[in-house]
This record gives structure tokens, C-alpha cells and sequence, in this order.
């Protein structure tokens, strides 16, 4: 009987050695597998939070296009506004332009009195033009162009200036518009000429405007200027023969020294 113990325990100890190795490599397997699956889901969450990420920083750069994208056209806008804004400007300008154009032509056939369209033609080379120093010259009965107004030069400076080869002369013997800058020189009493106009009847030149400095604030002549020249080169020279010949047939007390 006691020969028989220490072998049963043995045996049992053994076996319960080999149970609970048996049972811990069973947890170990069991811990091995429940970690490689909490690996792979791991695995998992990172590959999901990577292509999150990438979607991200995809919707990140189509927002950062779309904003390039509309600031560009922002800036489109605002240039096309300006540009629009600048557009508005200048047809208000032409507008004004026109306008007073208009107003001109209207005063000079608006009268027979010859000193008054010499005034209205003096004002408007100073308030259209832009100059306070011009003079007016027609053609008399002998073909000599002889001063008939100024305003700003003195007459006697100007006396002789239409004849010889100056500008002036030039202008009366072509009937083409001289204007400073486009070519040839001024000299001598005409050496601050700005433009020099005829005064033309169809194609009889009847006289000449002399334009000398502009006003300060005038930085220099405009498209509008030299369609305000082609409008005097006509009208200017048509109200002065007009006057001309009703003071002719009003009577020879009235009529000019100077005519068409």
C-alpha cells in the first residue's frame, strides 16, 4: 500500500505538469492568435485612416484649387469692372465731347454779328482747346491774310506772320492743319505755336487760326482737339463769310475791313 502512493502522486504530478502545459500552451496560442488578429485589425484601422488621410489631403487640394480657381476669377471680374468702369468714363467723355461739339457748331451759326462769332470762336479755342493765346486771321480782298482777332498775343506781333514762309503762310497757301510735334518747326514770333487751322470754303482757304500755348493745366492736344479743328476749319470760316457778306449787304458802313 505505501509503495503504491509515491507512484500515484507521481503520475499525477506529472500529468497535471503536462496538463498545465498542455493548458498554457493553449493560452499562449490563444494570446498569439488574439494578438495576430489585434495586429491585423490594426493593420486595418491604419490602412483606413491612411486612405482617410490621403482623402483628406485630396479634398484639402481640389479646396485649394477651387479657391485658386475662384480668385483667379475674382481677379477677372474686378479687371473686367475696371476695364468696364474705364469704358463708361470714355463714352462719358465722348458724350461730353460731343456735346459740346455740338453746342460749338450751334453758336457759330447762331449769329451774324461779326464780333460775335469772332468771341464765340475765341472762347472756344480757350475753353475746348485749352488755349488763352491765339489769333484769327482772314484773307483780304488783295489775297494778304491780315490779323481780325487775338486774344492773349499782341496784334502786332502778329501782323506779319501771315505772310513769308512761316507757318501761318504755309497753312493759308496748303489748307492742311499744322500741329507741333506731327513735323516741320516753328520759328521766331511763331516758335510757341501748338496748331495752326485754315479756315477753308470748300477748297478756297478763306483765312487761319493760330493756337500758341496751351493753358497750364492742358497737358497737350487730344483726338477730340483735332476733330474740334476740322469742325472750325468749316464752320469758323462759313460764319465769318456769312457775316462778311450780310455786312456787305447791309450797307458799306458795315462792312469788315477784311472778307471772305
Amino acid at each position: 500500500m505505501s509503495e503504491d502512493r509515491p507512484k500515484e502522486a507521481g503520475v499525477s504530478y506529472v500529468d497535471r505538469v503536462l496538463h498545465d502545459a498542455q493548458r498554457y500552451t493553449r493560452e499562449l496560442l490563444d494570446e498569439n492568435q488574439r494578438l495576430r488578429e489585434l495586429a491585423f485589425g490594426l493593420e486595418e484601422d491604419k490602412r483606413r485612416l491612411g486612405e482617410q488621410l490621403q482623402a483628406f489631403r485630396d479634398s484639402a487640394e481640389r479646396f485649394d484649387r477651387q479657391q485658386a480657381d475662384l480668385q483667379q476669377r475674382l481677379q477677372l471680374m474686378q479687371s473686367e469692372s475696371q476695364r468696364f468702369a474705364q469704358q463708361f468714363v470714355e463714352v462719358e467723355r465722348q458724350n461730353s465731347n460731343l456735346a459740346n461739339l455740338y453746342v460749338a457748331s450751334y453758336q457759330l451759326v447762331g449769329t451774324l454779328d461779326r464780333a460775335q462769332v469772332l468771341q464765340v470762336i475765341q472762347e472756344i479755342l480757350a475753353n475746348l482747346v485749352g488755349s488763352e493765346e491765339t489769333a484769327i486771321f482772314e484773307r483780304a480782298q488783295d489775297g494778304a491774310l491780315v490779323v481780325v482777332s487775338t486774344n492773349g498775343v499782341e496784334v502786332q506781333d502778329m501782323a506779319g506772320l501771315g505772310a513769308g514762309q512761316g507757318v501761318v503762310a504755309s497753312v493759308a497757301a496748303s489748307g492742311e492743319t499744322w500741329i507741333a510735334g506731327d513735323g516741320g518747326d516753328a520759328a521766331g514770333a511763331e516758335a510757341t505755336l501748338t496748331a495752326c487751322v485754315p479756315l477753308k470754303l470748300a477748297d478756297r482757304v478763306t483765312g487761319a487760326i493760330a493756337i500758341f500755348r496751351l493753358l497750364p493745366q492742358k497737358n497737350g492736344l487730344e483726338p477730340v482737339d483735332r476733330e474740334l479743328f476740322d469742325l472750325l476749319a468749316t464752320h469758323a470760316a462759313m460764319a465769318l463769310y456769312c457775316t462778311a457778306l450780310h455786312a456787305r449787304l447791309a450797307g458799306p458802313a458795315t462792312a469788315p475791313a477784311a472778307g471772305a
